[in-house]
C-alpha cells in the first residue's frame, strides 16, 4: 500500500512571506514534497524574535536566506532563484512588489510557469486593500463577531489565531489548484488571497443562513442551550452538543434522575428545546454545577453522547486520542529535536513524518481504549 503522498516532489517554492499564514502555507507544500527556500529581509522574520518556538515550527526543513530586495544585488539574487522556482509565496501589501520592480510581469518574464501566491490582509482590490491587518483586526470586520454562539454572547478573541489558520487552509488549497493548472496549461498563475477572504468565507455560511441577523441570540436557530459550555462544581467545564434528539435522550438518561425537569417531554425534540432556551440553559447550568468535572467524565465515559470535558492548559497535549491519532510529530535534525503538529489527515494508514529523511514513516494504529474510558489524559 502507498504511504503518505508526496505529489510536490521536484517542485521548488520560494517563500518571501513573514509571520504566520504565508510560512505555514509554504510548510504545507513542503509536507507534500516541495523544496522550500525562505527568503527574508536583512532584519529577518519578526516571528523569530517575537515567537521563536512558532518560527521554528513553521519553518522547519526550509533553507533560510536573507536578501535586500531594495538593492540591485538582492534583485539579481532573487531573479536567479525565481528562474528555478515553480511557486512563489509572498505576503507584502498589494502593490509593494510592483513598486520594487518585482511584480508579476517581471517574475513571469523570468519564469513563465511560475505560480505566484499573494497572501495579504485584505486582498489586492477593495477599499481596505492598503490597510494593515493582523488576525484580530480582520476578525473584527470579516463578520466573526457578528455571529452569536451563546444566549449571553461575549465578544472575546478566539484562543488561537483563527483568521490566520483559516488563511493557511485557503491559501494552501489555492496553491495546489494553481500548481495543477500551471502543469496542465504550461502557463503561470497569480493567486490573490487574503486573511479577510478566508475569514469572511468561513463566516458567510452561517451569516447568509440567518433570516433575521439582527434579532436577539435567543431567536437565532444556531444558538442552542444544549450546544454550549457549562461550569462544573469544581470550576472546570464540560461541553455539550446534543443537536439531535437521540443524543439528548441518551444525555438525560445518563445524567439525570427520573424526576428531573430536563426529562420533560417538551425538551425531547429539537423544536421543544429551542422554544425554551433560557429556561433550558438554567437547568443545564444547575445540573453541571452539581458535580465535579471528573464525575461528569465518568458518567459520559461510554462515548455515546457528545458531552466532553473542556481541557485546560497541558491537559490538551496529554489527551490520549491526540496521541493515538499521531497528531504530534517529532522533528529530529542534527542536534535539534522538537514537536510539531502533523498534517491533519491520514493517507493510506500513514500520518506524515518529515522529521528526518532516514526516519521511517509512522504507521497509524487506531485502537479503542481497552478499559472503555474515552476521555483520558
Amino acid at each position: 500500500m502507498p504511504g503518505f503522498p508526496k505529489p510536490l516532489v521536484g517542485k521548488r517554492v520560494l517563500d518571501l512571506s513573514l509571520l504566520y499564514p504565508g510560512p505555514a502555507t509554504a510548510a504545507t507544500l513542503r509536507t507534500f514534497g516541495a523544496e522550500v527556500t525562505k527568503i527574508e529581509p536583512p532584519t529577518g522574520d519578526p516571528t523569530e524574535r517575537l515567537f521563536p518556538e512558532t518560527y521554528r515550527l513553521l519553518n522547519r526543513g526550509k533553507t533560510v536566506m536573507r536578501l535586500d530586495l531594495k538593492s540591485e544585488d538582492g534583485k539579481a539574487d532573487l531573479a536567479r532563484h525565481v528562474a528555478d522556482a515553480d511557486v512563489m509565496i509572498e505576503s507584502f501589501r498589494p502593490g509593494v512588489l510592483a513598486r520594487l520592480g518585482l511584480g508579476a510581469d517581471w517574475l513571469h518574464r523570468i519564469q513563465p510557469r511560475l505560480v505566484i501566491v499573494s497572501i495579504s490582509g485584505y486582498g489586492a482590490t477593495g477599499p481596505y486593500r492598503h490597510q494593515p491587518a493582523h488576525d484580530l483586526s480582520v476578525l473584527g470586520v470579516a463578520g466573526y463577531f457578528a455571529l452569536p454562539s451563546e444566549l449571553d454572547p461575549k465578544v472575546v478573541r478566539p484562543n488561537i489565531r483563527l483568521a490566520d489558520a483559516l488563511t493557511v487552509n485557503a491559501a494552501s488549497l489555492a496553491a495546489f489548484a494553481a500548481i495543477v493548472e500551471a502543469d496542465r496549461t504550461g502557463q503561470g498563475q497569480v493567486v490573490d488571497t487574503s486573511i479577510f477572504d478566508a475569514t469572511a468565507a468561513a463566516c458567510l455560511t452561517m451569516s447568509l443562513s440567518r433570516t433575521a441577523p439582527d434579532s436577539s441570540p435567543e431567536d437565532q436557530r444556531q444558538v442552542m442551550a444544549d450546544s454550549a459550555i457549562y461550569t462544573c462544581r469544581d470550576g472546570r467545564r464540560m461541553a455539550i452538543a446534543t443537536l439531535e434528539d437521540h443524543y439528548w435522550a441518551e444525555f438525560v438518561r445518563l445524567a439525570t434522575p427520573h424526576d428531573h425537569d430536563l426529562r420533560s417531554a417538551r425538551y425531547a425534540s429539537r423544536e421543544g428545546r429551542d422554544a425554551d432556551k433560557t429556561r433550558l440553559a438554567e437547568l443545564l447550568a444547575d445540573l453541571f454545577a452539581s458535580r465535579d468535572r471528573e464525575d461528569w467524565i465518568l458518567i459520559f465515559a461510554s462515548g455515546r453522547v457528545p458531552v466532553v470535558p473542556v481541557w485546560e492548559g497541558s491537559e490538551a497535549l496529554d489527551d490520549d486520542h491526540l496521541t493515538r491519532r499521531g497528531a504530534i510529530a517529532q522533528w529530529v535534525e542534527d542536534d535539534t529535536t522538537f514537536r510539531y503538529p502533523s498534517f491533519p489527515a491520514v493517507f493510506n494508514g500513514v500520518r506524515d513524518q518529515d522529521a528526518a529523511d532516514n526516519e521511517p514513516e509512522r504507521k497509524l494504529c487506531i485502537q479503542a481504549a481497552n478499559d472503555g474510558t474515552v476521555f483520558s489524559k
